[in-house]
Order: structure tokens, then C-alpha cells, then sequence
């Protein structure tokens, strides 16, 4: 018998659901891979993305979509519903990528590189020195352009660490280098996304957007220092009024 899990605190589903169940659920938009669910074998708790992380779409499953529909004061359509069976082949005729559950990636991106433009003018200096040393002071030439390289490094893998995703369930930030950790908020759950070019960054032409939810005063995820926020703003707004950019 499959194992099943209990979802915590969700008046819609009351019953134990199998993994199959959870990953349907969670493709159609009526679940949030943040929800908390127990195990029934075990007694242990899990988020939602960790019990259907790696699975494959299934092919079929009893669950139910719940009665009632979350939807934003803007609402023109139904929820974008995705494809659940893609192969190899599909994915390079519709040009998107997809993540482990079978969603279309309409936009990742990383932070900017001018985003650590103070970073990047030290290594050009540390270079620099090493360059000028290097005539008269060999050994610390060697200690200056490592320095330079180091600080280089650095800035490439804070940076390639931190990834921003849209797809048309949800936004969702993934950083770390040794254990990933993510945050995300579903578009129908988002209620607000403010969008910040300020200063140098500004004139750039980066930005940062927040975005909020009904559940959480604050800010739920935040993309920073990224360009085109505002074309990423657009697009998660025409998610929510039912657009979806994979049929065109």
C-alpha cells in the first residue's frame, strides 16, 4: 500500500493522500509546495516540495480539485492548468525548460553582475597591484592576483547561487551552494508586487520586486537586483488573469 500523508490545517482535504495525490494537486494550483503534511507510516512531518521532489508527472490520479477557487481581485480567467506528461521531445518543440514537477519555466535569472559592482572594482584593483608588484615584489604579486581571483570566485558563486523562477504557479527564490533553500509564494496567492529602481542600481537598470501575499504581512519573496523587473512584473500579472504563454 502507498504510503500516505495527512495535509495539516486544510479544511479541503480531510483524507490521507498518496504521493501522486500531492503532485496532482500541486500542478493544478490548489496546492502549495510549502504546505506541511504527516506521514502515516512515520509520524513525520514534511513539506509538500520535499515529499514530491523528483517525481515523475503521474498518469492519473483520484483527487479531487476542492470545491472552492482562490482567486485575486483581478481574476479575468480560470487558473492556467499545465501539462502533466512531458517528454524530451515536447520540451524542445515548445522551446521551455521544466522543473522536477513538470511545470514550464517562463523566466529564470540570476542577480546582475553590476549588482556587485564594488566586489568587481576590488578585484580590478587587486589585479591591478598585482600587475604593478610584479616587477619588484614578486611574491606578493602572487598573493595580490590570487586575491583578485578569490574575491572573482566569490562574486561568481554568490551569484550563480541565487536563482529567481516564474512559472505559471508560482514565483519562487533557490539560493545556497551546499543545501538549497527556496521560498515561494503561488500567483493566485499573491496580492501585491512593488518594484524598486533606486540610485545607481536604478540608472543601471536594476531592479528589485516584492512580492506579497494575503497570508503574510510582509514581503513573501523578493527577486533583487535583477534586470527587466518590470517585464517580470508584467508577466506575473497576466498569469493571474488566466494568460498562458505556452499555448501560443
Amino acid at each position: 500500500m502507498p504510503a500516505r500523508y495527512a495535509l495539516q490545517n486544510h479544511p479541503a482535504f480531510s483524507d490521507p493522500l498518496t504521493k501522486e495525490d500531492l503532485y496532482t494537486l500541486v500542478a493544478r494550483g490548489s496546492l502549495a509546495r510549502g504546505e506541511m503534511v504527516k506521514s502515516d507510516e512515520t509520524g513525520a512531518m514534511h513539506t509538500v516540495g520535499e515529499v514530491i521532489n523528483g517525481m515523475r508527472p503521474p498518469r492519473e490520479s483520484a483527487v479531487t480539485r476542492p470545491a472552492f477557487r482562490e482567486i485575486t481581485p483581478d481574476f479575468e480567467g480560470p487558473p492556467v492548468e499545465i501539462e502533466e506528461e512531458a517528454d524530451e521531445e515536447e520540451i524542445e518543440e515548445d522551446g521551455y525548460q521544466y522543473t522536477s514537477t513538470g511545470e514550464p519555466i517562463l523566466h529564470r535569472s540570476h542577480p546582475s553582475w553590476l549588482a556587485y559592482s564594488k566586489t568587481l572594482f576590488l578585484s580590478v584593483l587587486l589585479a591591478i597591484a598585482a600587475g604593478l608588484l610584479f616587477r619588484f615584489e614578486p611574491a606578493y604579486s602572487a598573493i595580490a592576483l590570487v586575491l583578485a581571483v578569490m574575491v572573482l570566485f566569490g562574486v561568481f558563486v554568490s551569484r550563480i547561487t541565487h536563482e529567481y523562477i516564474v512559472t505559471p504557479q508560482r514565483v519562487e527564490l533557490l539560493w545556497g551552494v551546499v543545501g538549497r533553500s527556496s521560498k515561494e509564494a503561488r500567483i493566485c496567492d499573491i496580492r501585491s508586487i512593488d518594484v524598486y529602481e533606486k540610485g545607481i542600481k536604478g540608472m543601471l537598470g536594476l531592479g528589485t520586486i516584492d512580492f506579497s501575499t494575503a497570508a503574510n504581512t510582509g514581503i513573501e519573496v523578493q527577486f533583487r537586483d535583477l534586470h527587466g523587473a518590470h517585464e517580470v512584473k508584467e508577466l506575473v500579472r497576466r498569469l493571474q488573469s488566466g494568460f498562458d504563454p505556452t499555448e501560443d
